[in-house]
C-alpha cells in the first residue's frame, strides 16, 4: 500500500482525535465550573474505575482487530467471520461479570475514597454500575470498528466517532446547564455509546460483505487464538491503566478526592496526546500485520521507518511544548474563581512532569507495534506490567514516606517510565530485529536526542524572554516556536537515512 494511503488514513485518525481534543479543551473548563471540587473528583474517579473494568475483556477486543487484519491478509473469509463471531460470543458472557463487579465497587466507593459525603453515597452506588454498562457497549462498538480498520476504512470509523462526539458534547452541555449533575453526565455517556454501536454496525456491514454477529462462535481453535494474543494485550492494557489512572486512585486514597481535580487537569492533555501518538501505530498496524502475514519483510521495515519518523517529529514538538508552556496554558485554560492560582500552579507542574515522562513513548509505541505484529507481544506485556508496578510502588512511597504530595506521584511516573520501559523495550527490539544496541543509539536515538535538545533550547528561550497573558499572544508564541522548531526537526529527522534502510541495503 502506498505512503499516500497511509498518510490519508493517518490524517483521518488524527482529525478524529483532534476533534476530541478540541471538545475536551472547551468542555473541561465548563464541567469544572459547573461541578464543585468533590463532584468533579467523583466524576474523575468514576471514569477511572470504569476504565479499569475494561481489563475484563482480557485483550479480546484488540485480538479480534489483529486477527481480522491477519485473515484478510491471508485471504481467509472463514477465519475473518469466525473471529468476529467469537468476539461477540466472549463479550456476551463477560458482560455479566463486569456488571457484578461494578455493583460491588459502587458499594465500596465511599469506603475507599476520602471526602465523599453521605449525600453522595446512594448516587455513586447507582451510577457506577450504569457506567460499567458502557464498558460492554464500547467493546461491541470496537469490534465493528476493527472491521472498518482492517479494511483501511479509517475515514468511516472516524466519521462515526465524530458523530458520537457531537452527541456527547451537546448532551453534556444540556444536562449541566439544567443542573442534572453526575446523573446527566452518565446518561449522556450511555447515549453516546449506543450511537457508536449502531453507527459502526451500519457501516461495517457495507464494507465487509457477509458480516455476521450471530450465531456466536465458541470454537476452541478461535478462542485459543484470541486468548493467545489477547492475554498479552490484557497485561499491557492493565499496565497502561495502572500507569495512567492509578495515579488518580493513589491521590484519592492517600490525599483527598478534591486533590484529584488538580492532578486530573494537569494530566488530562498529556494523556489525550498519548492516544494521539498511539494513533500513528494503530494506523500502520493493519498494513504491517498484513505484510507480515504475506512474509514481506522489506515492506514491514519500510512501514516501521515511516511511523518512527512521524512519531519523533510530532512527539518532540508536542511533549516539550507541554513541558515549557504548561503554566500559561493552564492559567488561560482553567483560571476561574473555582480554580484559583494555587490550583493552576499545581496542575501546571503536574503537566510539565508528565510531559517529560512521556518522551520515551515516542520510541516505545512504534517498537511495541512491531513486537505485537511479529507475535512478540508477551515480552512487551511483561515490560509494561513491570513499569506499572514500579510506578505504583514509587507513587505510594513518594506520598506516604516522603510526603511529596501530588508532585511525588508525577515524579514516580517519570522515574518508572525511564528506568523500566525506556531501557527494556529498545533491548527487546534489538533482539527481535538482530541489531546491536550501539547501532540503535548512534543511528536512531542520537538524532532523536539532538532533535529534543534543539527544540528544548528554542522553547526555553521563548519561555524566558516572553510570558503570554492572553490567548492570542499565547497562540502566536506557540505557533512561532512550533514552526521554527519544525524546520529544524525536518532537517534532523527526515533528511537522515534510516538505519533500517541501510540495514536492508546491506542484506540484513
Amino acid at each position: 500500500m502506498s505512503a499516500r494511503v497511509h498518510l490519508r488514513n493517518l490524517a483521518f485518525n488524527w482529525g478524529g482525535h483532534a476533534a476530541t481534543l478540541l471538545v475536551m479543551f472547551f468542555l473541561s473548563p465548563y464541567i469544572v465550573g459547573k461541578l464543585d471540587a468533590v463532584s468533579y473528583g467523583i466524576w474523575s474517579l468514576l471514569n477511572v474505575l470504569t476504565g479499569y473494568m475494561g481489563i475484563f475483556d482480557l485483550g479480546v477486543r484488540a485480538s479480534v482487530g489483529r486477527h481480522v487484519a491477519l485473515y484478510l491478509g491471508k485471504d481467509d473469509p472463514v477465519g475473518v467471520d469466525e473471529t468476529i463471531r467469537s468476539g461477540f460470543g466472549f463479550f456476551s458472557l463477560v458482560g455479566v461479570l463486569i456488571l457484578l463487579v461494578g455493583i460491588l465497587l459502587g458499594w465500596l466507593f465511599p469506603i475507599l475514597f476520602d471526602g465523599v459525603s453521605s449525600k453522595d453515597y446512594d448516587t455513586v452506588r447507582v451510577l457506577l454500575p450504569l457506567m460499567v454498562v458502557n464498558v460492554w457497549l464500547s467493546a461491541i462498538a470496537a469490534i465493528y470498528s476493527s472491521v472498518l480498520a482492517a479494511h483501511d476504512r479509517f475515514d468511516i470509523a472516524r466519521g462515526v466517532d465524530v458523530i458520537v462526539l457531537i452527541v456527547r458534547t451537546i448532551g453534556t452541555i444540556y444536562v449541566l446547564k439544567n443542573s442534572w449533575g453526575l446523573w446527566g453526565l452518565v446518561i449522556t455517556v450511555i447515549v453516546g455509546n449506543v450511537c457508536a454501536v449502531a453507527g459502526n454496525w451500519f457501516f461495517a456491514r457495507r464494507v465487509h460483505n457477509g458480516l455476521k454477529s450471530f450465531p456466536f462462535c465458541y470454537k476452541k481453535i478461535r478462542l485459543k487464538e484470541l486468548f493467545s494474543y489477547g492475554i498479552a494485550v490484557f497485561i499491557i492494557n492493565s499496565a497502561v491503566k495502572m500507569i495512567g489512572q492509578s495515579d488518580l486512585v493513589v491521590v484519592g486514597i492517600f490525599l483527598s478526592v478534591a486533590d484529584v481535580r488538580e492532578y486530573s487537569v494537569g494530566a488530562m492533555l498529556v494523556l489525550y496526546t498519548s492516544t494521539f501518538l498511539k494513533i500513528i501505530v494503530r494506523t500502520y498496524f493493519p498494513a504491517i500485520q498484513r505484510a507480515i502475514a504475506r512474509q514481506k519483510r522489506e515492506e514491514v521495515i519500510e512501514l516501521f521507518s515511516r511511523q518512527m519518523n512521524i512519531s519523533i517529529f510530532f512527539g518532540v514538538i508536542v511533549y516539550l511544548g507541554y513541558a515549557f508552556f504548561s503554566e500559561p496554558f493552564i492559567y488561560l485554560w482553567m483560571g476561574q474563581p473555582s480554580f484559583g492560582r494555587q490550583s493552576v500552579e499545581a496542575s501546571s507542574q503536574i503537566m510539565g512532569i508528565l510531559a517529560f515522562a512521556s518522551l520515551p513513548m515516542i520510541y516505545i509505541n512504534p517498537i511495541g507495534g512491531i513486537l505485537a505484529a511479529m507475535g512478540r507481544i508477551r515480552s512487551a506485556a511483561w515490560v509494561s506490567l513491570g513499569e506499572a508496578l514500579t510506578n505504583l510502588f514509587f507513587s505510594i512511597v513518594a506520598v506516604t514516606f516522603f510526603d511529596l504530595g501530588l508532585l511525588g506521584v508525577a515524579y514516580a511516573t517519570l522515574l518508572a517510565r525511564f528506568v523500566v520501559s525506556g531501557v527494556a523495550m529498545p533491548c527487546l527490539f534489538c533482539q527481535v530485529m538482530s541489531i546491536k544496541l550501539v547501532e540503535i543509539f548512534k543511528n536512531w536515538f542520537l538524532p532523536g536526542l539532538l532533535a529534543m535538545l534543539c527544540f528544548a533550547g528554542l522553547c526555553y528561550l521563548s519561555h524566558y524572554f516572553y510570558t503570554p497573558q492572553t490567548w492570542l499572544s499565547f497562540l502566536l508564541n506557540v505557533l512561532i516556536v512550533a514552526i521554527v522548531g519544525a524546520l529544524f526537526l525536518v532537517k534532523i529527522i527526515f533528511t537522515q537515512e534510516s538505519l533500517f534502510l541501510k540495514w536492508r541495503k546491506r542484506g540484513g
